[in-house]
């Protein structure tokens, strides 16, 4: 897999060393609108790790390292451990080390993905500071629920339309427009101002 246009030549001898070393297969596709990457057990001879097409070039390392630690954890321990438990946390911590410095990420996105690192979710998307630091590094810009106002009107990519009413704890509270229903929204929630 060519992954030069995602990753400097240095990094990809490092993702290629583990590729053989944990027995993984790199898919670059598609993008999935739920994940930004997937690890897949061994089903042959390799496991598998999709990741998306639309990252940049510090979300597509940041996912990769994420995938590549769960096959580390895979060939360990199995089924046996919480694919996002202390063993899949501490591997992580491990391997995103020596990537940890402004030869691979910028300031702004390393002291985020350094905080991220202390104690690392399930998925970088959770963390919402680190999450519109590197959105701010996509080729395709996006406007998230959580930079419009109250009563802005927006569309979401099925076509329907809201008005963001109030913040509440963690998400926003939206009406469609139509129907006058009330939904909620995560603050990373790309939408379309009208």
């Amino acid at each position: 897999m060519d992954l030069s246009s995602f990753l400097t030549s240095e990094t990809i001898k490092k993702i290629h060393s583990w590729e053989e070393k944990f027995n993984v297969k790199i898919i670059v596709c598609s993008p999935s609108k739920s994940r930004l990457g997937v690890f897949i057990p061994k089903r042959h001879d390799n496991h598998v790790i999709r990741i998306n097409n639309n990252l940049n070039k510090y979300a597509f390392l940041i996912t990769l390292i994420h995938e590549i630690a769960h096959a580390v954890i895979w060939e360990k321990y199995g089924r046996r451990v919480n694919p996002h438990g202390e063993e899949w946390k501490d591997q992580y911590k491990k391997m995103m080390l020596p990537f940890l410095n402004p030869e691979f990420f910028p300031e702004d996105v390393l002291r985020s993905l350094s905080n991220h690192m202390i104690n690392p979710r399930a998925s970088s998307v959770r963390d919402l500071e680190l999450s519109m630091i590197l959105k701010k590094y996509d080729k395709h810009k996006s406007t998230f629920i959580s930079e419009i106002h109250n009563g802005d009107e927006f569309s979401i990519d099925n076509g329907k339309r809201f008005v963001r009413i109030e913040k509440l704890r963690k998400n926003y509270q939206c009406k469609e427009i139509s129907t006058g229903k009330l939904y909620r929204f995560s603050p990373l929630a790309e939408v379309n101002l009208i």
